[in-house]
Parts: C-alpha cells; sequence; structure tokens
C-alpha cells in the first residue's frame, strides 16, 4: 500500500499524533479513489456530503476544545476579534477575544488551518476524478459544489492567514494543493490564491445552472454567487461584486420583524437564510455549539448558564435607531428586558434556541449581499444605485427610514455601519475591519468591553494576520512564517 511522508499538518489532523512519523495513507481503504469516482455518482455524492458534515463538525482538531465546531466556530471566533462583540466572562473563545489564538503555539491557530484543509483534500478528490472521467449530467452539480466549497475554504484560509488583496498580491497567502498528496508546499501568493478562488467561483456558477437543490444545507448557484460577491469585494472587483450580489440575492425574503427576531436557529424559519447546516439530536454538540456561546437566553449554554454573556458594544448599539426593530435584539441599557430581567445592558438576545441543543447552524443569509452590493455600487461610482438598494434593506428593518443623503466616505461609511448592525454575531465583522484597514478600538470612555478585553490595535497591525500554525511549521521545510 503505498503511503507518502507528511510535511504538512493538513494531513497529521486525521490523526492529531506526533508530527515527525506521520503518514498518510493515499488510498485509504475507507474512502474511494478517482478512478473509482468515474464510475459511482453515488459516490460523488457522498464525499459531497461528507464535506457539509465536515463544516458542522465538533473537534475537526482532535481537541477537546469547545470552541471547535466547524465552519460557525471559526465565523463566532472572528466577531470575537472585532470590536462589536463583547464577552462578560473570561472562558471559551478569550484566546480569539485577546487575539492569543492567532499566535503559531497556541492551538487555536490550528483551528482554521485544519477546517478547511481537510475539506480541501475531499473536494480535490471530487474534482480531479470527475474531470478525469469526464463532465456529465450525473456529475456536473456535484462538482460544481465542490469548486464552490474549494473555494470558500481557501477564502477564509487566505483571509486568516494572509493579508488583504488589494495592494498585497505579491505578498505570501497560504499553500495552494489541487492534488488529493499532502507533501508540504510553500506558500502562494495572494495574487495566486485568489486568482484561483475566482477561477474556481466562476466554474461552480456556470456548473451549477439549472441545480435544484432538496435542501439549503447543500450549495446551489445563488450560494456561489453569494461566495463570489464576498470575494470580488476582497479583491476590489466592485462590478462583479455587485453584479454577483445581485444575483445571489434573488428570490430570498427579507423577512418581516416576527421573521428576524425569531432566533436565528432554524434554517427554514430564517427566510433569507441561503446556506447552512441542519442540527438535531443525532449531530449535536450540546453546549460545544454556536448558541451554547451566544444565546444568553438559554441556561443550560455557556452564555445564558454561565454569565458568559455576548453583548454588543456600546458604540455600536448607541448607533442603530430607535425606530429599527434590530434594537430589541439587544438589552437596553435604560429600560432592559421585561423577559429576561437576569440580563445585563446590551446583552444580545438575538439568538434564541427554544430547542435546548439542536439548533441549525446559518452561515450565510441573502440580507449580506444588499450590503455588498451597496458598497460595491458606491465605490464604482453609481451612488444614486446604491442608495436605493441601501434603503430597500433599511426600509425592511425601520419604518422611519429615508433614503440616505450621504456621499462619499459618509455614505460606505453609512453601509458599513448598517452591515455591522444586520450581520452582527454572523462573522462578518472582523474580516471587514480587516479588509477595510479599521483599527481596533475596545479601550475607549465608557467602553463596555471589560479590562480583559480592553485592546487597542492599530489598523493594518500584523496581529490582524493569524502566524501559521507551529505543527506545520514543524513539518513543513518549505513553509515561511508570519509576522508575530
Amino acid at each position: 500500500m503505498k503511503k507518502i511522508t507528511i510535511y504538512s499538518v493538513l494531513a497529521s489532523a486525521l490523526f492529531f499524533t506526533s508530527c515527525s512519523n506521520d503518514y498518510l495513507d493515499t488510498n485509504p481503504e475507507s474512502t474511494i479513489n478517482e478512478e473509482q469516482l468515474a464510475t459511482s455518482p453515488q459516490a460523488l455524492q457522498g464525499l459531497v456530503d461528507g464535506i457539509y458534515t465536515g463544516f458542522r463538525t465538533f473537534g475537526n482538531t482532535n481537541s477537546a476544545i469547545h470552541e471547535d465546531f466547524g465552519h460557525r466556530g471559526m465565523l463566532a471566533g472572528t466577531d470575537l476579534m472585532s470590536n462589536d462583540v463583547t464577552m462578560a466572562k473570561s472562558s471559551w473563545f478569550i484566546n480569539w477575544y485577546n487575539y492569543q489564538g492567532r499566535l503559531q503555539t497556541n492551538g487555536r491557530s490550528l483551528f482554521p488551518w485544519n477546517t478547511y484543509y481537510l475539506q480541501i483534500k475531499t473536494t480535490n478528490t471530487i474534482i480531479n476524478g470527475v474531470n478525469k472521467a469526464g463532465i456529465t449530467k450525473d456529475n456536473k452539480y456535484v462538482l460544481g459544489q465542490a469548486y464552490a466549497l474549494r473555494a470558500l475554504s481557501y477564502f477564509m484560509l487566505a483571509r486568516f492567514y494572509g493579508p488583504t488583496y488589494v495592494g498585497h498580491t505579491s505578498d505570501l497567502c497560504v499553500p495552494i494543493y489541487t492534488s488529493v498528496g499532502f507533501e508540504g508546499k510553500a506558500r502562494s501568493t495572494v495574487g495566486e490564491v485568489y486568482n484561483m478562488i475566482e477561477n474556481d467561483l466562476l466554474k461552480s456558477i456556470e456548473l451549477l445552472e439549472g441545480y435544484s437543490r432538496p435542501t439549503r444545507e447543500k450549495i446551489d448557484k445563488s450560494v456561489a454567487n453569494a461566495f463570489l460577491a464576498q470575494v470580488s469585494l476582497e479583491m476590489g472587483k466592485y462590478p462583479q461584486a455587485a453584479q454577483a450580489a445581485n444575483a445571489a440575492r434573488q428570490g430570498y425574503s427579507l423577512g418581516n420583524e416576527d421573521a428576524w427576531s425569531n432566533g436565528f436557529y432554524d434554517l427554514t424559519l430564517t427566510t433569507d437564510a441561503m446556506w447552512g447546516a441542519v442540527i438535531n439530536t443525532s449531530n449535536t454538540s450540546f453546549v460545544a455549539s454556536f448558541h451554547g456561546m451566544f444565546d444568553n437566553t438559554n441556561t443550560s449554554g455557556y452564555a445564558g448558564g454561565l454569565g458568559i454573556y455576548k453583548n454588543i458594544d456600546k458604540r455600536l448599539y448607541d448607533k442603530i435607531s430607535a425606530t429599527d426593530y434590530r434594537k430589541k435584539a439587544f438589552v437596553s441599557p435604560v429600560t432592559g428586558d421585561p423577559t429576561y430581567p437576569e440580563l445585563p445592558p446590551y446583552a444580545n438576545v438575538k439568538f434564541k434556541d427554544p430547542t435546548v441543543s439542536d439548533a441549525d447552524y446559518i452561515y450565510l443569509r441573502a440580507s449580506e449581499m444588499y450590503y455588498i452590493e451597496a458598497e460595491a455600487l458606491a465605490r464604482s461610482g453609481n451612488e444614486a444605485q446604491a442608495k436605493v438598494v441601501l434603503a430597500e434593506i433599511q426600509k425592511a428593518r425601520d419604518v422611519a427610514y429615508t433614503t440616505s443623503t450621504n456621499t462619499g466616505a459618509a455614505l460606505l461609511d453609512e453601509i458599513n455601519t448598517q452591515k455591522r448592525i444586520e450581520l452582527w454575531g454572523e462573522g462578518i465583522a472582523w474580516f471587514d475591519m480587516k479588509r477595510l484597514g479599521q483599527a481596533l478600538e475596545r479601550n475607549y470612555p465608557g467602553t463596555n468591553h471589560p479590562t480583559f478585553g480592553q485592546l487597542n490595535i492599530p489598523a493594518n497591525s500584523s496581529k490582524f494576520v493569524w502566524q501559521i500554525p507551529q505543527a506545520e511549521i514543524d513539518t513543513n521545510p518549505n513553509i515561511v512564517q508570519n509576522p508575530n
């Protein structure tokens, strides 16, 4: 049986044993190789379903750390690295909140690396197998999903371990692997990684034309367009970002106040949910889950049960209009919340799980696309249309909203602020801070960030780039580390 030595932690996560003597079976009995894929559409579907499972699986690093619950865990962690989310006590996610998790010797630095590279391995098996066998009507939709999943995985890795795209295309990003083998490679440039991401998404959109997915757990053309919108915004390709965002949001309802305020725990009840994972009694990880960490109302979880409340930053709360129903998602510092009188000021009641432990993971909502489209239009010189798009979602949230009169930087700031309000706790804020060159400023007069979280980090600091995990440094002689 053929084996190769591993220099990359990508495969070592399958074993999580000593780094120096790990071996990877390139044709393990529990999987299916590229030749077998050519004759098995069922195996193809099984592999892509396995990727979706991997995205919501607890313990991708084989650790017992309760932050390690897949893609939703990565999004939750980055929000705690932003200005907008506070945590009341030092507990799970403290290493994200205080920026220690990004250091190479901290085990959290391995979480994004393994979460996404492990899934890339499977996407490569699918992509290479289908392209070798030939694209048919029986496999094109699976191939389209695989391209989108690979693109998203590299996009997430690039945003963690690399600098922003604009102005840094020649800087180092992450290694690119397009085959199943995991012999350690050098880091590719930002430009090379994003070029691959963009090409994968364009292929995905074409292949997924006509695909009708059975559930929102699968990726369809609208989701692939949403990924392209996010990537294009990062790349500064604003016309493409606006076009993709507009295409992505078609067919989704913004919903009313009742729909928006239902707790974000059910893919089918959240009207604008585009993609996520269904959690039930057979796959739940109980308190080691997003709602376990962010639902302040559930006394069985970490947030509500142990008082590790996740709250909104005071400055952002103050920017929410009094007539905007999204303000009700946070406890008023003046009146409190009569339903949850035990909660402190600014505590979120946005995320509520009436099932106690079976809340779905919502990864992506169509509401985000309005803000991407509006920003991209504004940056393309079409401020008039940007205001129209912004007003469409704002009027759905705030009965008193009138079309913006802002221009230039003020308009962009309004779009970004409303995006932060809409998507609070959903994994957008830190990535936008990094993209827009904004500083971390938590130590300010009247701050409601606790002492252990009162960090100030200047814009464009190296601390906005994660270090490569120590396990990768130890086993891959071709890798180069990021600054401390």
